[in-house]
């Protein structure tokens, strides 16, 4: 995304008034430092004259008082400053993270499964704290900036057009090493970046797996998988670092070179100039000096900030005109999607009460076709829609509509049992919560008990039952179990696969069970999808 894109982001999402009180206060502020610096070394210089000369007419006490004056209205400004910019940081971040947020559901589910990875939450994180960083980390600092120097350049030209055209070139030497520092840095910025998607990449995995990790004896190689991430990105970091210092360098001794050049300039002029006006010239060169030595590192935050609004883009899409809420989708249909592991293909309408159940050895490929009618895995264009339209090309809130997954091992929050099963219902009380428990055999566990980080207080099988407990509440035209009995002792199984139909006599389940399972549901009509062998595939209803 271009500057522009960056810019029009942030004022969505900030006040204006903010962001314009927020510039005028940061240049005040710095005008009010520079001015301090100025008068500061005028008024010391004078001071240090008249006591050579044993003046006593000179009054000092106007001087000293503007000094005073100066003093006090830098800080406060300074104070004002931050407060304001730090106040429209944090309304920017809340803003866009929430805008995001429900971007984030508008995407297609094919995209939105691409970012589990921790992409998503980089981006509602990182990206959104550097766009919203804009106002005290680029914007108020560089206005300032270009500010400060502007004023000191018109005041040089006034006083002395031969040291205003001297120093006038030393500035364009001195912004011409800032963009080539930027140049440099910016390229390992990027090389940084890469890395530390790469180690959040393996953080969130190895996090994720860790049980299964230790069970393999693995965990040695995630540890060294991270600390060879990790020594990626400090090396892009430095070296990155390195670049920026450099440019540092060359500022500082350009200023250097500045200030001598107004010092000898004016020194040339003497007595034109009195010592104490040159010494204040020198000193508001300075103060013009130590504020574009920040910028390569302003440069690189607004660089940062475009890339950051650049990935933001697709989440921060309007919304389009309100018109009538279309009707949720109440089939999903399949037109030829080939079977994992078999030469048949699957043509299938789900709409309205029936069930459908998927069996198949380990490896077969169930979770894959679940996967696929849910819209969360790839499947060939045109083979899985949803009223028509193509489940990939639809948001994943649309989908969610219709279709609910429960997978193998699906998410828990930490939390309790009812504020996991309110994730469906927020509104549901709690009669409706002890039925949907009842329904998947589990009517004894406490709506209060705490399930831990992923469930991992409750055993595997009362996990399952949970999750689909959590998707009973949805009322889903379309629920889709992949393995729900996983763990379950034999009456329990049976209760269960007996009692879905019947919590839900408008929906259409679709069941993935082992084959050696598969008599569970010997006493309920069904249409069979055995994977890995050829087979026609019918349609049966609820009983």
């Amino acid at each position: 995304m271009s500057r522009t894109g960056t810019w029009r982001l942030l004022r969505t999402a900030a006040p204006r008034r903010a962001l314009v009180t927020g510039v005028l206060l940061a240049i005040a502020g710095e005008v009010g430092g520079a001015a301090l610096l100025g008068v500061s070394g005028w008024f010391l210089t004078t001071c240090a004259v008249v006591t050579l000369r044993a003046d006593t007419t000179w009054s000092w006490m106007y001087p000293s008082g503007a000094v005073r004056t100066l003093a006090l209205a830098r800080t406060g400004l300074r104070y004002l400053e931050r407060l304001v910019n730090h106040r429209t940081l944090l309304t920017a971040s809340v803003e866009l993270r929430s805008r995001l947020s429900r971007g984030a559901a508008r995407l297609p589910t094919r995209e939105l499964r691409g970012l589990r990875d921790g992409a998503l939450l980089a981006r509602l994180t990182t990206d959104v704290e550097t766009v919203a960083g804009l106002p005290p980390n680029v914007l108020a600092p560089l206005a300032a900036a270009v500010t400060t120097a502007c004023l000191v350049e018109i005041l040089l030209l006034w006083a002395m057009p031969l040291l205003g055209v001297a120093e006038l070139a030393v500035w364009a030497a001195g912004l011409a090493c800032a963009r080539r520092s930027h140049r440099l840095a910016r390229a390992r910025l990027a090389t940084a970046t890469e890395a530390r998607t790469a180690l959040r990449t393996v953080l969130l995995g190895s996090r994720a797996a860790f049980e299964e990790l230790r069970c393999l004896e693995a965990v040695p190689q995630a540890q060294r998988a991270a600390i060879t991430a990790m020594t990626a990105v400090e090396s892009a970091e430095w070296a990155a670092a390195r670049a920026e210092r450099l440019g540092r360098l060359a500022l500082r001794l350009l200023g250097a070179l500045g200030q001598a050049t107004v010092l000898g300039t004016a020194l040339s002029a003497a007595p034109a100039q009195p010592i104490a006006v040159v010494v204040g010239e020198v000193l508001l060169v300075a103060a013009g000096w130590e504020l574009l030595d920040s910028m390569p590192r302003l440069l690189r935050h607004l660089a940062e900030a475009g890339d950051a609004a650049g990935r933001l883009a697709p989440l921060a899409a309007e919304e389009r005109p309100a018109g009538p809420r279309r009707p949720a989708a109440r089939s999903v249909e399949t037109r030829g999607l080939p079977l994992p592991g078999s030469s048949t293909c699957l043509s299938l309408t789900l709409k309205g009460p029936g069930l459908v159940l998927v069996t198949g050895p380990n490896g077969s490929g169930k979770s894959t076709l679940l996967g696929q009618l849910a819209g969360r895995l790839p499947a060939p264009a045109g083979t899985v829609l949803l009223d028509g339209t193509p489940v990939r090309d639809l948001s994943a809130r649309t989908v969610a509509e219709t279709v609910t997954l429960v997978e193998a091992d699906d998410w828990l929050a930490d939390a309790t049992v009812a504020a996991n099963l309110r994730q469906a219902a927020p509104s549901a009380d709690t009669a409706a919560l002890r039925r949907a428990l009842e329904v998947v055999a589990l009517p004894a566990l406490p709506l209060d008990t705490p399930v831990g980080p992923g469930g991992r207080l409750l055993s595997q099988g009362q996990r399952r039952r949970l999750a689909t407990a959590r998707a009973v509440l949805r009322r889903p035209a379309v629920l889709l179990l992949d393995e729900p009995t996983a763990g379950l002792d034999r009456p329990t199984a049976e209760a269960l696969l007996a009692a879905l139909p019947r919590a839900l006599p408008d929906t259409a389940v679709v069941i993935a069970l082992q084959e050696q399972h598969r008599d569970l549901l010997d006493r309920t009509p069904t249409a069979v999808v055995p994977l890995g062998l050829a087979a026609a595939v019918h349609r049966a209803p609820h009983p």
